[in-house]
C-alpha cells in the first residue's frame, strides 16, 4: 500500500469516528479500544512514521532491554561461546537484513524465536497446531523442556520485541542489543532442539543397516552444525556409536552418491565442502571447552577426509 493511500485511509477513518461523534454522542469509546485501535493500525504506518508512541506515552525504554538480558542470561538462555572474540559463528536471517533500524532487528529476532520454539516442540512431538508463542512457551513448560526462569526470561522479553515489531518507539541502542544477545539466545534454542533430534538420530544410528549409513551419518553431520555443543554431550556418551561415526565419515558424509556427471560432481563437491567448512566452525569454539577432546577428535577426522565419488 503506498503512503498515500494510508494518509487518505488515516483522514477518512478520522473523519468517520468523528461523524459518529457527532451523530451519536452519548456513544463512549474508553482508552482500551482507543488503544487496541491505535495497536490495529500501527504496522500500516511504518511508511510515515519511523516510530510512535502509543497513547498514554508508554515507550520502550532501553533499560527495559538490559533488564532482559539480565533475566535471560542467570535464566542459562544466552550461549556464552558466542561471546568468544574472533570466533566464527551461524549468521542468523534477521541479522542479514536488520541493518541499523531497532525495530527491525527486534522485530526479525521475535519471528526468529517463534521458529526455534516451535522446532523445539515439533522435535517432541508437542501439539503447536495454531499456537500463538506464549501457549507454545507454557506448553513447553508442562513438558518439562522450559524451566520456570526460562519460561520468565522469555515472557519479560517478548512485550518488548512484540512492542518493536508494532511500530512503539525503541532506543536506538536496541538494534546493536538484538545483534548481541539475539544470537546467544537463538544459539542456544538450536542446542535445546539438537539435545532432542540428536538421542533420536543416534538411536537409529545404533541400530543402522548398510542403507541406512549413508543417510543417518549425513544427518548427524548435519546436526553437529546447528547444535555442535549437544552434538558433543550425546557423544561422550555413546563412545562406540561416536567411534562408528568417526570412522566411517569418510563413507557416510563425504562421498557422492548422487552425482551422475561432471556438473553434479562440481555442485556436490561444492556443498560437501561447505558442510565440512561449517563443522568446522561449529566446533572451534568448543575446542577450548570441557567438550574439548571430543571436538578435537571430530576436526581431526574432517581434516583426514577429501570429497570423493562412487563410480
Amino acid at each position: 500500500m503506498s503512503v498515500r493511500l494510508i494518509q487518505f485511509a488515516i483522514t477518512f477513518g478520522a473523519l468517520l469516528v468523528a461523524l459518529i461523534h457527532t451523530y451519536a454522542p452519548d456513544l463512549k469509546i474508553d482508552g482500551t479500544t482507543v488503544s487496541l485501535l491505535a495497536i490495529a493500525v500501527l504496522p500500516w504506518l511504518a511508511p510515515l512514521f519511523k516510530a510512535i508512541e502509543l497513547p498514554g506515552g508508554v515507550k520502550i525504554q532501553f533499560q527495559d532491554f538490559i533488564n532482559a538480558e539480565v533475566k535471560a542470561k542467570e535464566a542459562g538462555l544466552l550461549s556464552p561461546i558466542q561471546d568468544a572474540p574472533g570466533m566464527e559463528r551461524h549468521i542468523y536471517a534477521f541479522e542479514s537484513v536488520a541493518g541499523d533500524d531497532p525495530n527491525l532487528a527486534l522485530a526479525g529476532l521475535r519471528i526468529e524465536l517463534e521458529s526455534k520454539l516451535r522446532g523445539i516442540a515439533e522435535a517432541r512431538g508437542i501439539e503447536i497446531t495454531r499456537k500463538g508463542i506464549r501457549p507454545l512457551i507454557y506448553s513447553l513448560k508442562s513438558r518439562d523442556v522450559l524451566s520456570q526462569r526460562e519460561v520468565s526470561a522469555l515472557e519479560d522479553m517478548l512485550p518488548l520485541l512484540n512492542g518493536a515489531a508494532h511500530g512503539a518507539e525503541t532506543d536506538p541502542r536496541a538494534a546493536d542489543w538484538a545483534m548481541d544477545v539475539g544470537p546467544r539466545l537463538l544459539a542456544t534454542l538450536d542446542e535445546k532442539i539438537g539435545e532432542k533430534t540428536i538421542a533420536q538420530l543416534l538411536e537409529r544410528w545404533r541400530t543402522r543397516d548398510g542403507a541406512l549409513v549413508a543417510e543417518i551419518g549425513i544427518e548427524l553431520s548435519k546436526a553437529l552444525v546447528t547444535s555442535p555443543k549437544a552434538f558433543l554431550v550425546a557423544m561422550r556418551d555413546d563412545e562406540e556409536g561416536f567411534k562408528a561415526w568417526l570412522d566411517g565419515m569418510q563413507h557416510h558424509t563425504f562421498t557422492l552418491f548422487e552425482s551422475r556427471g561432471e556438473l553434479d560432481d562440481d555442485l556436490y563437491t561444492a556443498y560437501y565442502e561447505k558442510l565440512r567448512e561449517l563443522m568446522v566452525k561449529a566446533l572451534k569454539p568448543l575446542v577450548e571447552s570441557e567438550y574439548s577432546t571430543e571436538a578435537k577428535r571430530v576436526i581431526a577426522a574432517l581434516d583426514s577426509v577429501s570429497i570423493k565419488r562412487i563410480w
